[in-house]
């Protein structure tokens, strides 16, 4: 069954609303719960809402929220009404919030209590005229609960697929983040791609406790699961405990997790506590998964497992590892989606043969339609429509994706070329290891030499001489670590990437020690 007949994200919701009225569409425990005619009801008097105070077709309706239910009424009320959603990682600092609004020229902006306190006095936010608060009441600020008074509108705005429904910033590890804008078009034909290639049906229970901000929480968790009529329980934040208790106590039968919550789940003594034996669909993207995890993951959990990769700039999923290649080929991401094509170019731009290693470019109806208000930035990432992913990969010749590395972090040992995720996959199957970045510090002959900071399991102890051992016996002579050090954690953005130059400035001020 597709999962179906929408021509607009906002018709996932009114849609269901009228073919599966009663059935439970939102859970946000421990009280709340919406049907799907509930779901569609709010999201329309939102709407109406947003109409009383002047918004016009491609207005920006900015949501600074963690994963609660407010957010999910918003972002399919805005897009019921023609607006634009535009989710706003609320980890980010009060001045990076205010660019974001400004950028996006935010009229109206839903949010907490706290954030406003912090964000709507900087001249960033001049630009908005109304304020929507879900929690708590100020003076210039609308609450929540009373943008739901009014009368639902009766009908949605008329979209063409084609329209920007949502902007979803990037993390901005390189200069200011951007907006790309994703149409109707591109997030339900990830729709399609998350039916085909994870399973999702109607009889699921999605459990999100990845942030909504994020292309993967919103699109191939929330929108996905609704769209084929399914089930979803909202985690505010991220507890495992918390997680597990959930999965077992609403029967969740579809996760999306990052590998380090599944190897924390592998390194607990109380999971004979919860009952986990409902779990049927488990994905992953975002880093490596190493063989010992996995298989670890698979006598805890009865579900196929998928790597998947993907990006903002193609809504989400850009390739799917079938699960019965889980293990055999735990180093690649598997293959494009259906209907997608990948390529893999040298410098010049040329077409590389199966297996040789160059920058990856995706095309599909899954590439937005651009960064917001940059012109000149969306020519330089989409030409004639494929988009420049900034990742070295290879394909080989069954057509499976192995992503190396970030071309930006690529290290050039004296001409040789050292791949940082090849090198990290090898340190990840090292017992007791829980994360690990490979980056490249200056070497006075070579100009640059691989070097790991490492992230050991709690409780373990790591020993870095065992672990360049451990590289040395896998991987050739030029990519071995010439210096291991055991941090307690690695420097992150706050969209979860690890910040290789912040690495780098770390080592540069480190103990110095000689380079061999």
């Amino acid at each position: 069954m597709r999962a179906g007949p929408f021509r607009t994200i906002a018709g996932i919701v009114h849609f269901h609303g009228a073919e599966r009225a009663d059935k439970k569409a939102l859970c946000f425990p421990p009280a709340v719960e919406m049907t799907y005619a509930e779901l569609d009801d709010a999201s329309r008097r939102f709407s109406a809402f947003l109409k009383s105070r002047g918004l016009s077709n491609g207005d920006r309706v900015a949501i600074l929220l963690p994963n609660v239910p407010e957010f999910v009424v918003s972002y399919f009320g805005a897009i019921a009404g023609g607006h634009v959603a535009v989710p706003v990682n609320y980890r980010l600092s009060p001045p990076e919030i205010g660019y974001i609004l400004a950028d996006c020229g935010a009229s109206t902006v839903v949010t907490t209590r706290e954030q406003f306190d912090k964000v709507s006095g900087l001249g960033e936010s001049r630009g908005v005229a109304t304020w929507v608060l879900t929690d708590g009441d100020a003076k210039d600020a609308v609450p929540f609960r009373s943008t739901l008074d009014r009368e639902a509108l009766p009908a949605m705005a008329t979209s063409s697929p084609e329209d920007v429904a949502v902007l979803l910033y990037t993390s901005g590890t390189t200069g200011f983040p951007k907006g790309a804008m994703i149409s109707h078009r591109n997030t339900l034909f990830n729709v399609e791609s998350c039916r085909s290639t994870l399973g999702y049906r109607e009889e699921d229970t999605g459990l999100i406790t990845l942030p909504l901000f994020h292309v993967t929480g919103l699109n191939s968790q929330l929108v996905a699961l609704l769209a084929c009529g399914a089930t979803v329980v909202l985690q505010r934040e991220y507890n495992t405990r918390e997680m597990l208790s959930l999965i077992s106590r609403h029967r969740v039968t579809a996760l999306f997790l990052v590998p380090a919550i599944y190897k924390l789940i592998t390194l607990r003594d109380d999971l004979g506590e919860f009952d986990l034996s409902c779990v049927r669909v488990a994905a992953y993207g975002g880093a490596p998964m190493d063989p010992e995890t996995i298989r670890s993951i698979r006598r805890i959990l009865p579900a196929e497992l998928h790597n998947c990769y993907g990006l903002t700039e193609c809504s989400s999923l850009g390739t799917v590892l079938p699960a019965s290649m889980a293990l055999s080929r735990s180093d690649s991401v598997g293959f494009p989606v259906p209907g997608t094509e990948a390529q893999v170019r040298g410098p010049s731009g040329n077409a590389l043969s199966p297996g040789e290693a160059g920058e990856l470019f995706l095309r599909g109806p899954h590439i937005v339609r651009g960064y917001f208000g940059l012109p000149d930035k969306t020519r330089a990432a989409i030409r004639d429509g494929w988009l420049r992913t900034g990742d070295i990969a290879r394909v080989d010749g069954e057509g499976l994706v192995t992503i190396l590395d970030r071309v930006k972090d690529m290290i050039n040992r004296g001409g040789e070329k050292v791949y940082g995720l090849e090198v990290e996959n090898v340190i990840y199957a090292f017992p007791g290891v829980a994360e690990a970045a490979v980056l490249g510090i200056p070497h006075p002959i070579f100009g640059e030499v691989p070097a790991a900071s490492v992230v050991p399991m709690p409780g373990a102890v790591l020993d870095p001489e065992a672990i360049r051992g451990h590289c040395r016996s896998r991987l050739a002579d030029y990519k071995v670590p010439v210096e291991v050090r055991i941090v307690d954690s690695l420097p992150r953005n706050p969209g979860g990437k690890v910040m290789k130059q912040e690495l780098k400035r770390q080592w540069a001020s480190g103990p110095k020690e000689e380079i061999r």
